[in-house]
């Protein structure tokens, strides 16, 4: 049986999701300097491709279109983390950075949720796993300011 194309719109987002996230902490692991910020960002980011695997696994497993995020905005996320730490790579500023990203993620997420209301328990477990990640990320991020 194929997957519900809720299930499938919501799995997408969460890829997206997390892609962009892995992709901004591997734009910003080479401009930070201090080792403990470092340690968190490399967590963060394997916490991202956890939820990015298993969302993949469930595409999979229902032989789902696996597409990903554009290039474009990719290119478009690396452009902008590096135009805004041009001049500041503090801690701090980039924590600022990730709480925004994190708060966009989170009403993306949301919307996705909204708009899919038919999508199953697989998918709106791991959808609120994510929610979930984010919000306890800008609550540490917090400390960093």
């Amino acid at each position: 049986m194929a997957m519900k194309s809720d299930d499938a719109a919501l799995f997408w987002q969460i890829r997206e999701n997390t892609e962009m996230g892995m992709k901004a902490m591997e734009t910003l692991l080479p401009k930070v300097e201090d080792m403990s910020f470092s340690l968190y960002l490399n967590q963060k980011e394997l916490q991202y491709s956890q939820i990015r695997d298993r969302a993949r696994r469930e595409m999979l497993k229902e032989k789902e279109e696996g597409r990903r995020p554009g290039a474009v905005s990719e290119f478009a996320l690396r452009g902008v983390i590096h135009a805004e730490t041009l001049f500041d790579t503090s801690v701090s500023h980039i924590a600022e950075l990730m709480i925004r990203g994190s708060s966009r993620g989170i009403s993306r997420l949301w919307k996705a949720m909204n708009h899919c209301e038919n999508a199953g328990r697989t998918s709106r477990e791991l959808a609120e796993e994510l929610l979930l990640l984010e919000q306890k990320s800008i609550a540490e991020l917090k400390k960093y300011l």
